[in-house]
């Protein structure tokens, strides 16, 4: 819009606000620079204030300070009531002058005030004293005022102490002369009160030496009148130290894989005596430490002790879990105190091992734009030979960078607005006969500005059996040969003063290039509305000199000095400076400075601080009984200097004079106690050259520096000879390692501890695993170097006046030109005191950066194929059989011997078997004795002639269809005529002309051979595979593999018994499926028993395999064991644990208690106390214990004690808070909560809350209560007399309330009531289930003749669903109802027969004699159940149907014999021919889809028409799973269950290279380090999390919806234990990696306590083709 005419407004613009400012205030020491005492003043800065108040109080420093409000200790309280007056704040010292001071001031311009304070001082004639002033304005508000305590000295004090001792140096503040005869003087802080009179004064060299007195003190040093203090604090030495080297074998594991961990310990102290300024390592023989084992999530699987041995040394070894999570395990090593601690890690993955490693290198020449370099991968077995002809795909990625030429510390060398870089190219080709491919990259063209380019090269070399190994290198390119360099000493510059510019020009290797033409360009930078405008005010070219810092110095040149740059306006700036080498290449440097539109008074220094003292050593390395000689350069002269040297205190301390323009040279004999590492301090001080004026000041100076002396301790160190008996050795031959152990003088070390390790090196590849030195570990001198001595100086408030600590407060033009009040960014100016102004520009406001305007170039990248080769031909087979060793055993670890002795003569040799693996192994040896260490490394190869390498898959599902790759390498420089043979077991299905090939190997080389087979049997897969050659070389390998259930599998089973007394059969109808299943999978079941307890067998597996890591889980788990552990001993159940483990599990719970309950008394959701008490879990735990007391001396159980009183400890005090905190207000679930708790309170021993749960009910009533609250009340009031009418109203509700039929009965609950929140029962693991377990378990306590208990029971088995109820809170409850049941109403001793027929074909029987709990098991194949006994035992059927039973088989259950009750159970498993499941959505909608990760290759992965997919062999797969939600979910696990064609690629393996990155989710996160939810979450620790997953944010505080996920085999998992409602997207990476046709079964998502609250896709199906 356009204004139709100009306007014109009027507006006015206030003046600034008037207020004072100080240049400092606080605690202030000024040196008098003059005799004159008229110059001795305090200034301030007047801002349009023309009256000034100024108090001047005089004060004595060592009676007075402590007491002042300056001290920070003060103890009198400031009070605000009243009129403003210097005596509230100003508590010490005595008025002596208090006046009103006129100033003439400028409008709105800062005007220096300066304030005489001479004869407030103590001694003016001898100008030194202590002035308070107290400073207040006319218009200033009721806070604001400015006070300081100004002293005023000639001498100054540096102190330094360790642990015992204190070292003053009192010398003179104008030149640094030593003060003689200078006494001290301490008082501690808290009391006020003077320590012990220190009767030392200084000596001629200004030294005071005395014990160390007391910590938080404050010291007053005076000399004459004179007087200063200092505070110095306690000394660090750090000692004792523990230091420990703990090492596992390999760093990386599966599940199931044995952990060895072996570990040295040393304890690092101070010596005794004479040695006392000496660390000294000990071994702490005997120390007992406790081993807790943790995976990823904080779990505990694993504890031990272990004990250290006379050398100080132990070692461990344990199993992982098969279900453990993957991630980072750790195992904690500390003593009970926790005075020792250590951790040791290690990684927990599933993986396959590589078989051969590659590496990627490129030239080392520097590397330039507008020029070339060459990248070469090499790849090569571990076992021997080059990957020749294997495929190379390179992919190239060039990215914007910061490089600075090392040696100009403080100088810029790149541009403020660096351009975005990004570019990529790829290669493919194949690797020569050396296993090389040489790639060429091109570098061309520049961005605008120049910048430096990372270029990292990525190769990922593929075998013929389709493994993948990632490697990659990186570089930087340079813009041009030459950069520049900019320094500013300040990026604010007062308008009309020099701008203090130097410039400096290197080579990209550092070296310092002289007579370089640099052009300098500054413009200034004007913020216009949406862009800033830049304007050209200065151009030169310059010509760089050659020049140094100093003739004898031979570091760097500290740049040269542009002179003559003076801007006259204030604003924003921009320097650039440019250069271009001998082929025009630019290359630039800028930097942004302001400059100040203010005048003012000339600048003084900035305030003195102790300056950084250089120190340069002669030597980085001495030995014993050498010299060392430190140069001392002070950045002042004349000066005088002190040195301290120390190790775990001071050692020695001298003083020494360095003249003008001289240095100083300090030599220290290096004596055999300093190994390894003594440390020199050095202060000097001095004055500055004094500033020209009206009259010169003196200015004082100082200066510290200190440096490390570090000694050779190979005096320490044992020369460590490992000689393996051979180099290379066949796999799983017997061999030997000898080790030698010898000192520093080459003689035998005896009884020397040594470790032998003996480990895969493709194993390590994968993680890059290595074992550190022992020597490094104790004897770093960074543990050597742990004292700190206290330093205190009185110089530390020394002040010269600098318009630098000046903040005001403003006004300042906005853009549009209007003014507008605003404040500073610097600090408050004014105040109460104690506090430093800020820094702000009086100026113009800082613009923002600009963003560059011009496109940018981006490095482009042309990659050349330097060479290409190809395969040869598959053969036939043969079948000839020849045997052949097998080999088997692919352990990953050799040997592990932790504490073998060496001889007499040093020496001590191990004997081992290798195992079957084909790979290099790395043999490490690491030895000790005493303080002394060593460590060798050697390698072992295991290889034969002729290879035989099968790559399997790692796993299948039934029904699929593979082909198994397998390489045929030979190592022999002859041409081999191989017979290849193939045999599996049952589980798999391949060709007969498959079995078998005839294969023409040229010398050296290598093929590969293919092998179809199908999965027809579900179970483990045994393959295995033989090679013999014509001259009598072989070689054999067996693979195991797991086939899953197919995806479709389902299973049903009913239930059914026979009375007591009663002689009866039971006919069952059995539909045959005929060819709509598969005949070789599932069959019929039947299961006979005389107990219900035997019905109850696929819960009590529910609860024992439920892989939940929860406490509600394990506490379900021992309840379980312990409701049926009388009758459990005789189940004859398939995967039933034994005896011994059940116990275990039982007394591993109650172990764990201790462990997993809070300090309140309660437990949480999660092992490990990550979270927070929950209050059902902590009443879940409880009940569990009142079960296992029950039965805890009969069975053994160790039940503890401290546990069960925390608990009712936290029943009394928390728990009512705890259900706040889980948000339980519904009245209705809170009384249940509450009278559950009192529940268990009586059953544990308390009667505390029961007459609390008595009080609900009389209040509520039957009718205000859920029938859970019902059950547990019924059983509180059980017994007891007060709650008779209670009890009995109680069952009278209850028989109104049963929904019952002829034959069952359950209760109606009211939870379905709309006024009830779910979350709500959630909370408290609400089921209808549930509630009619709890009633059933308390009528058969309180009225076990009921006759509604037999109907309730029979209702209860009748909701069965696959055998078991949903969750595992419905069938804990359940069982123990059930448990009692048997146990009160199946008394009578069983005398029966139970006999089986399908048809007319006889099954089998089984006799129950007396009281038993045997389980009779029959089992018909599904073949028998489709096909009569005379059709094709493999189950193929005929068109024709011969041998085709009939359309429906009776099966007949006969009881013979009145005794007992007979129960049965009909099982049937069988998994249809159509694989296909359609999605499902119960709570969760679950989809997938699959992608080809691959931009320049989206065609890879295809979807075919019938919703199958189509992929290319070695194509990157991306996998997207989608789950939604509409409602918040508690406890949710997202699993997708992989394609037995992939493999996942797994971030956390080095070899994996790169993740693809994610078009479709820019905004996915890669990996979140250590956090769950919030960026923290259960644990605060450091699960780490892969980048192969990605997750969307849902929220901003928050970038993943899941806890906790794991990358297995056959699977991924995402864990949430709180899932907001919406949308949460994962995506994860595969390779396509092996060839065939594959099921995949559906991405399942599931609410662990309500799996009916679940989700899946459909299954698909997969065909990886070449």
């Amino acid at each position: 819009q356009h204004l139709a005419q100009e306007a014109v407004f009027e507006f006015n613009v206030l003046a600034a606000k008037a207020k004072l400012y100080p240049f400092q205030q606080g605690f202030l020491t000024l040196y008098p620079t003059s005799d004159d005492p008229a110059l001795l003043t305090y200034s301030v800065v007047s801002v349009n204030v023309k009256k000034i108040r100024v108090v001047l109080f005089q004060a004595d420093l060592e009676r007075d300070y402590i007491d002042s409000s300056f001290s920070g200790r003060s103890r009198h309280q400031i009070s605000h009531d009243g009129p403003k007056t210097p005596e509230k704040y100003i508590k010490v010292g005595k008025v002596v002058k208090d006046y009103w001071l006129e100033v003439d001031v400028p409008l709105d311009q800062p005007t220096e005030v300066k304030i005489p304070i001479a004869e407030a001082l103590e001694f003016p004639d001898e100008l030194i004293g202590n002035v308070i002033v107290w400073i207040d304005w006319e218009g200033s508000s009721e806070y604001e005022h400015i006070s300081s305590w100004i002293q005023v000295t000639k001498i100054a004090a540096t102190a330094t102490g360790d642990t015992d001792q204190t070292f003053v140096w009192v010398h003179n503040l104008k030149d640094g002369k030593p003060v003689q005869n200078a006494s001290i003087t301490t008082y501690a802080y808290a009391t006020k009160k003077k320590n012990s009179e220190i009767a030392q004064v200084s000596d001629e060299e200004g030294l005071i030496h005395y014990n160390k007195i007391a910590a938080d003190s404050i010291s007053f040093v005076r000399k004459g009148n004179d007087c200063v203090f200092f505070s110095i604090y306690d000394a660090y030495d750090g000692l004792p130290q523990n230091l420990a080297l703990i090492f596992n074998d390999r760093g990386l594991y599966k599940p199931k894989e044995t952990v060895s961990i072996k570990g040295w310990v040393r304890r690092l102290s101070k010596g005794i005596g004479a040695s006392r300024p000496f660390p000294q390592l000990s071994s702490p023989k005997g120390l007992v430490l406790d081993a807790k084992v943790n995976d990823g999530r904080y779990i505990e699987f694993h504890s031990t002790k272990v004990t250290l041995s006379e050398n100080g040394s132990f070692s461990l070894q344990f199993d992982l879990p098969d279900n453990v999570n993957l991630g980072n395990g750790f195992v904690t090593f500390a003593t009970a105190d926790h005075s020792f601690s250590f951790t040791n890690q290690f990684k927990i993955q599933e993986f396959r091992t590589p078989e051969f490693n590659s590496s990627v290198s490129a030239s080392v020449d520097p590397k330039i734009t507008e020029s070339s370099t060459i990248v070469t991968a090499s790849a090569k077995y571990y076992a021997g030979g080059a990957l020749d002809g294997a495929q190379a795909n390179w992919n190239i990625n060039a990215e914007g960078s910061y490089f600075s030429p090392s040696g100009y510390p403080g100088f810029t060398f790149s541009s403020s607005n660096q351009p975005s870089i990004n570019s990529s190219a790829s290669l493919s080709g194949r690797t020569d006969a050396d296993g090389e491919h040489k790639a060429k990259i091109n570098f061309f063209g520049q961005s605008t500005p120049p910048r430096p380019v990372t270029v990292t090269a990525t190769c990922n070399i593929i075998d013929l059996n389709n493994q993948q190994i990632s490697s990659s290198t990186s570089f930087v390119v340079h813009p041009s040969r030459l950069y520049v360099g900019v320094h500013l000493d300040s990026t604010f510059v007062i308008e009309g003063q020099q701008l203090p510019l130097s410039v400096v020009v290197s080579d990209v290797e550092g070296k310092p290039q002289f007579n370089s033409k640099i052009e300098l360009e500054i413009f200034q930078l004007i913020q216009k509305r949406k862009s800033v405008q830049r304007k050209s005010v200065y151009q030169k070219e310059i010509i760089v000199p050659e020049f140094h810092a100093d003739a004898d110095d031979d570091s760097k040149p500290l740049g040269h000095r542009i002179e003559g740059i003076v801007l006259e306006t204030g604003g924003s700036f921009e320097l650039i400076a440019k250069i271009r080498d001998e082929k025009s290449l630019l290359n630039q440097a800028s930097k942004t400075f302001w400059v100040s539109g203010v005048v003012s008074t000339p600048r003084g220094p900035p305030q003195v601080h102790t300056q950084n003292l250089e120190l340069i050593l002669d030597k980085t390395l001495y030995e014993v009984d050498q010299t060392a000689k430190i140069f001392v350069q002070p950045p002042f002269t004349p000066c005088q200097g002190v040195w301290s040297l120390y190790s775990a205190s001071f050692i020695e301390r001298h003083s020494f004079t360095i003249a003008e323009n001289s240095t100083h040279v300090i030599e220290v004999p290096i004596l055999k106690e300093y190994s390894p590492v003594v440390r020199i301090s050095v202060d000097v001080v001095g004055s500055q050259p004094p500033l020209k004026g009206p009259q010169e000041l003196v200015i004082p100076a100082s200066a510290h520096g200190v440096a490390s002396i570090e000694i050779s301790a190979v005096r320490n160190k044992l020369k460590v000879i490992s000689v393996p008996e051979s180099t290379k050795v066949q796999p799983g031959a017997e061999t030997s390692v000898s080790i030698t152990v010898r000192d520093f003088e080459d003689k035998p070390v005896a009884d020397s501890e040594v470790t032998l390790i003996v480990v895969d090196e493709a194993v390590l590849s994968l993680t890059g695993h290595s074992i550190g030195d022992p020597f490094d570990t104790f004897l770093s001198r960074m543990s050597f170097q742990s004292f700190n001595p206290s330093r205190a100086d009185s110089r530390g408030s020394l002040f010269v006046l600098s318009w630098d600590q000046i903040a005001l407060e403003r006004e300042e033009v906005a853009s549009d030109g209007l003014r507008s009040r605003s404040r500073s960014a610097g600090g408050r100016g004014g105040g109460r005191g104690g506090g430093r102004g800020g820094f702000s520009s009086l100026g113009k406001s800082a613009t923002k950066k600009r963003k560059s305007s011009s496109s940018n170039e981006s490095m482009m990248m042309m990659m050349d194929d330097c060479d290409d080769e190809d395969d040869g031909d598959r053969c036939c087979d043969d079948d000839e059989k020849t045997e052949i060793a097998i080999r088997s055993n692919f352990n990953p670890l050799a040997v592990f011997s932790p504490d073998a002795k060496t001889d007499a003569e040093g020496k001590v040799t191990i004997n081992f078997k290798m195992p079957d693996n084909l790979t290099s192994y790395r043999v490490w040896t690491i030895t000790a004795k005493g303080n002394l260490f060593g460590r060798h490394e050697t390698s072992i190869s295991a290889q034969l002639p002729l290879m035989i390498r099968p790559s399997a898959p790692r796993f299948l599902n039934f029904a699929d269809k593979a082909f198994i790759s397998v390489v045929l390498q030979s190592q022999t420089e002859k041409e081999l005529q191989v017979k290849v043979g193939f045999r599996t077991n049952s589980n798999l299905q391949t060709q007969q002309n498959h079995r078998g090939f005839l294969v023409n190997l040229p010398p050296l080389k290598r093929t590969s051979l293919l092998f179809p087979v199908e999965a027809v049997e579900v179970g483990t897969a045994r393959c295995q595979w033989a090679a013999s050659s014509s001259i009598g070389f072989s070689d054999a390998a067996e693979v195991k593999f797991p086939i899953w259930t197919p995806c479709t599998s389902e299973a049903f089973a009913t239930y059914g018994e026979i009375d007591d007394g009663e002689t009866k059969a039971i006919i069952q109808p059995v539909l045959n499926p005929k060819d709509k299943v598969f005949a070789q999978f599932g069959g019929l079941e039947v299961n006979l028993s005389s107990t219900t307890l035997s019905s109850l067998t696929d819960c009590f597996l529910y609860l024992w395999e439920c892989s939940f890591d929860m406490v509600e889980s394990a506490a379900s788990r021992a309840l379980s064991i312990v409701a049926l552990q009388d009758v459990l001993k005789s189940f004859n159940v398939k995967k039933l644990p034994s005896n011994q483990r059940m116990f275990e599990m039982v007394q591993n719970f109650l172990d764990n208690l201790s462990k997993w309950q809070y300090p309140n008394g309660g437990f949480g959701y999660y092992p490990g106390r990550n979270s927070q008490s929950r209050s059902y879990v902590s009443t879940f735990v409880g009940f569990t214990l009142s079960r296992v007391i029950a039965k805890a001396e009969a069975n053994g159980y160790s039940v503890p004690k401290d546990v069960v009183s925390k608990l009712l400890g936290y029943f009394a005090n928390s728990y009512e808070n705890d259900l706040n905190l889980d948000h339980i207000t519904t009245p209705i679930i809170r009384d249940q909560c509450l009278i559950f708790a009192a529940y268990v309170q009586n059953e544990l021993g308390s009667s505390a809350g029961v007459e609390k749960a008595a009080r609900i009910y009389r209040e509520r009533k039957n009718e205000g209560l859920s029938m859970e609250s019902l059950g547990w009340l019924l059983q509180t009031f059980h017994g007891k007399d007060a709650y008779k009418e209670d009890s009995a109203s109680i069952v009278r509700f209850l028989a109104n309330r049963v929904n019952e039929t002829a034959e069952t009965a359950n209760f109606i609950t009211s939870f379905s009531d709309a006024k009830l929140a779910s979350s709500a029962q959630i909370l408290v693991l609400h089921s209808d289930r549930k509630t009619d377990g709890i009633l059933l378990d308390a009528l058969l306590v309180t009225d076990p003749k009921n006759p509604l208990i037999t109907k309730i029971v029979k209702g209860l088995l009748a909701h069965k669903k696959k055998g078991k109820w949903h969750n595992s809170q419905e069938n804990i409850f359940i069982l123990l109802a059930l448990d009692r049941f048997f146990r009160v109403l199946e008394s009578t001793p069983p005398d029966f027969s139970g006999k089986l027929w399908l048809d007319d074909l006889y099954l089998g029987d089984h006799s129950f004699k007396g009281f038993s709990t045997d389980v009779a098991k029959f089992f018909v194949p599904m073949q028998h159940v489709v096909y009569s006994s005379s059709s094709s035992s493999d189950g193929s059927s005929s068109s024709s149907g011969e041998g085709q039973a009939p359309d429906v088989r009776n099966l007949v259950v006969f009881k013979d014999g009145n005794a007992g009750r007979l129960y049965y159970r009909l099982g049937l498993t069988y998994a249809p021919r159509d694989l296909k499941l359609k999605a499902m959505s119960n709570g969760f909608v679950v989809e997938r889809t699959f992608k080809s990760a691959d931009p320049k290759d989206p065609d890879a992965v295809q979807r075919q028409p019938d919703g199958s997919w189509k992929i290319k062999k070695n194509a990157t797969v991306s996998v997207k799973l989608t789950l939604s939600n509409s409602s918040r979910r508690y406890h949710a696990a997202l699993i997708d269950k992989i394609a037995g064609g992939f493999e996942v690629m797994n971030p956390a393996l080095s070899i994996t290279g790169p993740l693809p990155k994610s078009e479709e989710e820019p905004q996915a996160v890669e990996p979140v380090r250590g956090g769950f939810r919030g960026r923290g979450g259960y644990g605060g620790g450091s699960q780490p999390s892969y980048p192969a997953f990605r997750s969307i944010r849902y929220c901003i505080w928050n970038p993943r919806w899941y806890e906790h996920q794991n990358l297995r085999d056959e699977r991924v998992e995402a864990f949430a234990s709180y899932l907001y409602e919406g949308v949460h997207k994962y995506e994860y990476f595969c390779r396509a990696t092996t060839l065939g046709q594959f099921h995949v079964p559906p991405a399942t998502a599931e609410e662990v306590y309500s799996p009916e609250v679940f989700g899946r896709s459909e299954s698909t199906f997969i065909e990886i083709v070449n």
